[in-house]
């Protein structure tokens, strides 16, 4: 045995790695060149490049560098330009990345813009014990002692299609539970904790932000959460969502006064001024729930406003302010809810005593549009009308831009009415409804005036939003900041034409149909691709409702409603 090799000659580079006495140092990787792997996920087609002054060490010499800017790049996958052999994995293209903390490459990247050109990524050892300093300047702008600006790029984020609060959440808990060092690491130091609401104009509520919650909710003090949804008062509880925010629970209860007569609502509940992370976000504050509430009251009482009106958005029947542990009962439903689907929200075990949480009581809308089988082409596209008709409403009466108009924010039910009505600037207009009724929810980042108060979500440092890609979701959301050029309060309701361009995209390539091989499928799909084509020509909803309508044309509006019994105009021949 004297002739036999030592245990060590027998491991391959990948043992020794894993080995904890591997001198890691002395193999000295900073200087090992690894293949950056390409992704179709994400498009390089479509890409774009800045050019940086500057460079990040002292003892490097400045230069003008270009590099890969993910925020501005597109989604939409495409391959024109890129090589045969991709690797199918979640990532964006990592090229040319200069990242605080990782040692520059002194070798000249390959153009990237070359298809068959090999691009290489030096990557150096990454000392553990850092300081969590260090790493919470990544991804931030500075200056050098050469005044000119170095820019620390973040690589792209890849989010599911819908509610990306979770999806984002999600990616920042895997990052955080990824990277270990020697000190704790503040979540800042991942990713920016999220724009609160804020108000602008009227500062009429100074503190009393809690006396403002509890009065829209009628009452003096919190009521006891157990006893205010006990058991015995709803009716086929069960849960049927969630999100960053809180639980949703589905139910029947009798209607005040009616004994009889029973509605399906739906329990949005959101903790409150707790000061426990819950689902990997700081709890709400009264400050941030109550343009929430007024939000969603102001555009439910939509439906009995008479110059602009619409029930296109969801109906608030009650809000409530409620103190304690959550109910044993909803509790068993959160559980079942997570054994049959799967929860990436936290228990609702963890709340205590004091914890206060906010319930909406909202009109059960029926299932998002993500979920949802139309029959045909012909019937979505009498559901995207009655949605173009009510954002048109909210611009006129409130300046209201939605700004997340996902899949996961339009609720579709079945119906008995033949024609959905709509009143716009004192104007009756009616759709078919094909059996469908749409409803509009969710307004965390929508925009609103009310009584010269402007309530909006201030997105101009969320910078992770802008840097996620995925789906054409998140090429909206850069396409608003450019709209707005980065300024939240300003009214521009070329932001609902955006989120109506990506509705009609899922329409075209991602909703379900029943049937799809009928003429009629076939040629209402056309008039959806007709949509498509000037969608982006209008300037708002309601500018859109004009050319649908042909309200711009001078015509006597009495014989126009003699001819039309169910309107003043109406889309019934269209």
């Amino acid at each position: 045995m004297e002739n036999s090799l030592e245990e060590s000659k027998f491991k391959d580079p990948f043992d020794e790695l894993l080995d904890s006495n591997t001198k890691l140092r002395k193999m000295n990787i900073a200087k090992q060149t690894v293949r950056v792997p390409y992704n179709i996920d994400s498009s390089v087609e479509n890409s774009s490049y800045i050019e940086i002054m500057g460079s990040n060490h002292e003892n490097e010499p400045d230069s003008s560098k270009e590099m890969y800017c993910p925020s501005d790049s597109i989604s939409t996958p495409c391959d024109k330009r890129l090589g045969a052999a991709l690797f199918n994995c979640g990532l964006s293209p990592i090229t040319r990345l200069n990242l605080e903390g990782f040692e520059a490459s002194s070798d000249k990247c390959p153009d990237t813009k070359d298809a068959n050109s090999n691009v290489y990524l030096k990557i150096p050892f990454l000392n553990i014990n850092a300081s969590p300093n260090k790493c919470s300047n990544f991804g931030k702008r500075r200056l050098s002692k050469s005044n000119k600006m170095d820019t620390v790029v973040h690589p792209s984020i890849v989010l599911k299609p819908g509610k990306w609060r979770k999806s984002l959440n999600n990616f920042i808990r895997t990052k955080i539970t990824e990277i270990t060092f020697s000190k704790k690491v503040a979540r800042s130091s991942i990713c920016q904790d999220r724009k609160s609401l804020v108000l602008k104009g009227e500062q009429k509520f100074e503190d009393k932000f809690e006396e403002e919650v509890l009065k829209y909710c009628d009452q003096c003090i919190p009521l006891p959460f157990i006893a205010a949804y006990e058991q015995h008062k709803l009716l086929n509880t069960k849960k049927i969502g969630e999100g960053a925010y809180g639980e949703v629970f589905r139910c029947s209860k009798y209607q005040k006064g009616l004994e009889k007569h029973v509605s399906n609502i739906v329990l949005k509940v959101i903790p409150l001024e707790g000061s426990i992370e819950i689902n990997g976000e700081k709890q709400k504050t009264f400050s941030q729930i109550l343009p929430e509430i007024i939000i969603t009251k102001k555009m439910s009482n939509l439906q009995r406003n008479k110059t602009n009106s619409t029930d296109g958005f969801v109906n608030i029947h009650k809000v409530s302010l409620v103190k304690g542990k959550y109910p044993q009962h909803l509790i068993k439903l959160w559980e079942k809810y997570d054994e049959e689907k799967g929860s990436e929200n936290d228990h609702p075990k963890l709340f205590g005593d004091n914890q206060l949480f906010v319930v909406l009581e909202l009109k059960f809308g029926g299932s998002d549009m993500a979920n949802f089988q139309f029959l045909n082409s012909e019937q979505s596209y009498y559901a995207l009308q009655q949605i173009i008709l009510a954002l048109a409403v909210g611009e006129e009466e409130y300046q209201f831009e939605h700004r997340d108009l996902h899949l996961g924010n339009i609720l579709i039910e079945y119906t008995n009415r033949k024609h959905i009505i709509f009143t716009l600037k004192n104007r009756n207009l009616t759709v078919l409804s094909r059996g469908v009724k749409m409803t509009i929810i969710d307004y965390t980042l929508s925009r609103i005036t009310i009584n010269n108060c402007c309530y909006f979500n201030d997105l101009s440092s969320d910078e992770e939003l802008f840097q996620a890609t995925g789906d054409y979701q998140y090429d909206v959301y850069r396409m608003m900041r450019k709209e707005l050029k980065n300024n939240w309060s300003s009214f521009s309701p070329k932001t609902n034409i955006l989120w109506l361009s990506y509705v009609i995209v899922k329409l075209l390539d991602s909703v379900k149909y029943k049937s799809i091989n009928t003429k009629v499928h076939r040629m209402y799909i056309d008039k959806i691709k007709e949509l498509q084509n000037i969608i982006m020509t209008f300037e708002s909803a309601t500018h859109c409702v004009n050319h649908l309508f042909n309200l711009n044309q001078n015509v006597n509006q009495k014989s126009i409603e003699r001819a039309h019994p169910f309107g003043t105009n109406s889309l019934l021949d269209r």
